[in-house]
């Protein structure tokens, strides 16, 4: 039998476990297995594992640990979710590339010279699933709309402190049966440059368009954020009764400050959301605590967390800035990392939960919570080795900021909360029908 590379699924979804097995090779041998993903001719991640074959020359991936490699343990997708970028030239990433799948290749080779190598394809969008671009009454976004005339069930996405549409999620709830929209609002093109004084009516216009559209007939519609789209999924839910359920990862029901300013030099603090012509309490604003912030040392991660703990020790301060989230009318997911290096997300979590316990809110309400993770939690098997981001806080450009956690213990989190907000969505989307 020759040697070959066999997986389970040719063209299968990007958040799909995969199942790799090679076939074929010498007996008791090491083999390694190089796995190089690519995204739109632009971009490039690898990462490699060495296994030993059993006495029959296989490897069973999802069964078995390498004996060294970009992972350890068992892990059926620890080639994916470790891999690291390769190098490249600045190259844009064309509009509309996230309907193009990744190509991945396998490249398993033994020190014998017994090699084989196979390519295949993970689908960010699924079949069917279309993408469209909205540009209307100031809006500017993507939607992505699943195969049939619907109605669907429907969810606004929101980008976090990066920035710009966070077309992945919408195209990947477009997959799950989802009309996402993914809405910028700050880093794209017409719209601000920061995260500044940004009107909470601006969403208010996207929910209204999408209650009108006839792909979903005033049926469920639910707001799903992450870091600071998460503080403004909570938000987006408190202030406007038409959204059904709020998805928030990795969030804060503190409202926070500003990132970037409002005018160049301006070094005050700002706020980040505005409503009705007025800017909303943010935590930072008259904080009592008197800490200075983090120093930023080039290529050195800043670990923000324990400034802005500190900061939630003013009982006042945190009053003023807490959501209001017994108003949001229906369920609640939050998702947190316990080692969160970005901000406590895990402690800013608990303060919207025991404010829902607190009210006895007559919806379900749950914090996944989980140990090591960080505030890297992403749609499963997504490369994660990179643990730090660059972000301009208060004008300080550029900090490199420490996200905190582990790969290992990010991507399992992420498999875990992303079957969890399936299930959360599907039987939040039922309940109303």
């Amino acid at each position: 039998m020759p040697a070959t590379v066999v997986v389970d699924q040719p063209a299968g979804p990007i958040d799909a476990e995969i199942e790799i097995a090679l076939r074929g090779f010498r007996p008791r041998r090491p083999v390694t297995v190089t796995a190089t993903q690519t995204y739109a001719d632009a971009l490039r991640w690898q990462a490699r594992a060495t296994f030993t074959t059993d006495d029959d020359g296989r490897v069973e991936i999802a069964h078995q640990a390498p004996v060294s490699g970009s992972y350890d343990g068992i892990s059926p997708m620890g080639l994916f979710w470790s891999a690291e970028p390769l190098p490249r030239e600045a190259t844009p990433i064309p509009a509309g590339s996230i309907m193009r799948p990744l190509s991945v290749e396998l490249d398993a080779a033994s020190a014998d010279g017994t090699r084989s190598r196979l390519t295949f394809e993970r689908r960010i969008a699924g079949p069917g699933v279309t993408r469209h671009p909205v540009r209307h009454a100031g809006m500017v976004g993507t939607l992505f709309l699943p195969p049939g005339a619907g109605p669907h069930p429907a969810v606004l996405v929101v980008s976090g402190g990066g920035g710009g549409i966070a077309e992945f999620h919408g195209a990947v709830l477009g997959s799950h049966g989802y009309a996402a929209l993914a809405l910028g609002y700050f880093g794209v093109e017409g719209l601000p440059r920061g995260l500044v004084n940004i009107p909470l009516e601006y969403f208010e216009t996207a929910i209204y368009w999408m209650r009108r559209q006839p792909w979903l007939q005033d049926q469920f519609l639910a707001v799903w954020g992450a870091s600071r789209g998460g503080e403004l999924a909570l938000l987006l839910g408190a202030t406007f009764p038409q959204i059904n359920a709020v998805v928030a990862w990795v969030p804060s029901g503190v409202v926070f400050w500003a990132l970037g300013l409002a005018e160049p030099g301006d070094t005050r603090p700002r706020a980040a959301w505005t409503f009705r012509g007025k800017p909303l309490p943010f935590l930072q604003e008259n904080n009592a605590t008197s800490d200075p912030l983090p120093v930023a040392e080039p290529e050195n991660p800043v670990a923000y967390a324990p400034y802005y703990r500190r900061q939630l020790g003013d009982a006042r301060a945190v009053e003023r800035a807490t959501i209001p989230v017994e108003r949001i009318c229906g369920p609640v997911l939050l998702v947190s990392g316990t080692d969160d290096q970005m901000w406590p997300s895990s402690d800013l979590a608990d303060i919207a939960l025991h404010r829902l316990e607190a009210h006895r809110h007559p919806y379900p309400c749950r914090h996944l919570k989980y140990p090591g993770a960080g505030h890297t939690i992403l749609v499963p098997y997504w490369p994660l080795a990179v643990r730090t981001t660059r972000l301009s806080v208060q004008g300080v450009t550029e900090y490199l900021l420490s996200q905190g956690g582990t790969p290992k213990a990010d991507a399992e989190a992420g498999v875990d909360a992303w079957r969890n907000t399936l299930a959360f969505l599907e039987d939040a989307s039922e309940g109303r029908g």
